[in-house]
């Protein structure tokens, strides 16, 4: 019997999905055989050993699977083609293929004990065990972000040694009789913020300026700068702007964000360089205006405190948590079709995460910028796109009437377009989103009044939009459970 190719597909795609499951034993086998057969050279023991050529033949069975399921998945999940899939895929594929080498020769070799070719057999043997373990780190690297293994072992490195020259130093100090004041802090522990920051009284007095809310001037800022590519889970280049705590931690010397110096803060050196230096960021779209530079200054110089509010790039406190199932042979038939189609137009289509049967659409980096034509095709997708970003684009103020069949929406961006109150009376309608972002667009009082009956509400952002301080007050009376992002006072 012949499969259709929609059957067929779904299969496939299956086979795909055991790629997480399979993928540690190969590394795992691969490596404790190396460790075995180089203890084994050290004793000047004949090789190979028996358990080091089971693990092998073992590790080079699964390692069959294991590329041919990473494979199919990258194929239909569509993941581009970047440098560190290109290496994990063709590096992985040598080492199963030097794996079932190893474990064909291997048994050639133990059948023949005075062979001369064990100890060349061990030298290939080791050289895979390595390219297992960089194959593994490569993967790591593309699910949890570049620098994800490297960056905690450089901060672990860097915090013993200065633990150590502490204690170096404090033992010299009692050894010279040199007794220790306490004095006063003048500056607040860049790991201990949120704990000891200054009252907004006191930044007040201290430097003569209004202290700067980081929920209500800042987060507003990122977002609509920022988390395209280092927040709301996405971190490109290892950079987490949607975690305050990593923001405000040393690195390897380095500070995306360093309490009290912004000077000595990667974040303002970055968003300040000029447009045609490659490190300059936001690397495409608008750059970070003067006005909103100088805020972020001024709150780092103030101590870059997160006060009381919410997480950076938790736009939604249930992204991660929201149910899954199994998508049907039919809805992947419409994911594999929509994807490359959108794609044409600039638009990304991705699960939220590996194996999710909940998807994104990302419009943000279209060019040119894609319109409410575009938008309609995206309808297809409706019962498993859970994250909408249309920001940037150039959506009219009636999208309102196509978005509404979204209806498993959680999270909608809509900042820097046309969307006002037509949009937002039409959202009011909803039953699942749960945050929305009207950053820079066309929305007034009138619309700002709409959305106090959406309940399933959670979060709004409406920086830089046409409401008033009145408007705000008025929905904050009528929803005290949203958190309004306005950027006022």
């Amino acid at each position: 019997m012949i499969l259709a190719v929609s059957s067929l597909d779904a299969w496939l795609t299956f086979v795909g999905t055991l790629h997480p499951a399979v993928l540690h034993f190969p590394i795992a086998l691969g490596i404790v055989a190396a460790i075995v057969e180089l203890w084994g050279a050290v004793r000047r023991d004949p090789g190979p050993s028996s358990f080091a050529l089971t693990a092998v033949w073992f590790a080079a069975i699964v390692a069959v699977v294991t590329a041919t399921s990473g494979w199919f998945n990258a194929e239909f999940l569509n993941r581009g083609l970047s440098l560190n899939l290109f290496l994990h895929r063709w590096i992985g594929i040598a080492a199963a293929v030097l794996l079932m080498t190893l474990a064909i020769s291997g048994s050639i070799i133990r059948a023949r004990p005075k062979t001369s070719l064990s100890g060349a057999w061990r030298m290939v043997l080791l050289a895979t065990a390595g390219a297992l373990g960089f194959t593994g780190h490569l993967g790591g690297s593309m699910v949890y972000g570049d620098g994800y293994i490297t960056d905690a072992l450089w901060s672990a490195i860097d915090q013993t040694e200065k633990s150590q020259r502490e204690a170096a130093a404090n033992d010299a100090k009692v050894q010279l009789g040199i007794a220790q004041t306490p004095q006063v802090a003048t500056a607040v522990s860049a790991t201990a913020v949120s704990e000891t920051a200054l009252p907004a009284a006191a930044v007040l007095s201290a430097g003569g300026k209004a202290p700067v809310d980081f929920t209500k001037q800042i987060v507003p800022i990122l977002t609509a700068n920022c988390y395209e590519c280092h927040g709301n889970g996405k971190h490109k280049g290892g950079v987490h702007l949607d975690d305050w705590k990593w923001m405000t931690t040393e690195r390897k010397g380095e500070w995306a964000v360093k309490p009290g110096d912004p000077s000595a803060s990667l974040l303002v050196t970055n968003i300040e360089l000029p447009e045609s230096d490659d490190s300059a960021m936001p690397p495409t779209g608008n750059r970070v205006s003067s006005a909103d530079i100088a805020l972020i200054r001024e709150w780092i110089v103030q101590g870059a405190s997160a006060g009381n509010g919410i997480s950076p790039g938790a736009v939604s406190d249930n992204r991660w948590s929201l149910p899954e199932r199994s998508l049907t042979a039919d809805e992947l038939a419409r994911i594999q079709a929509q994807t490359p189609a959108m794609a044409k137009f600039g638009v990304t289509v991705q699960p939220l995460a590996q194996g999710s049967s909940n998807y994104e659409a990302n419009a943000s980096l279209a060019a040119p910028p894609i319109g409410d034509v575009q938008v309609e095709k995206l309808v297809s997708l409706a019962d498993f796109l859970v994250v909408l970003n249309l920001a940037n684009s150039a959506i009219s103020d009636l999208v309102g009437s196509i978005i509404v069949q979204f209806q498993s929406l959680r999270v909608i961006r809509l900042d820097h377009t046309q969307a006002g109150d037509q949009v937002a009376a039409q959202l009011a309608g909803m039953q699942k989103l749960e945050s929305i972002n009207f950053v820079s667009t066309k929305l007034t009082d009138a619309g700002l009044a709409s959305l106090t009956k959406l309940k399933s509400l959670r979060r709004l952002y409406i920086w830089s939009s046409q409401t008033t301080p009145e408007g705000s007050k008025q929905f904050r009376l009528a929803r005290p459970d949203v958190q309004l992002i306005d950027g006022q006072e």
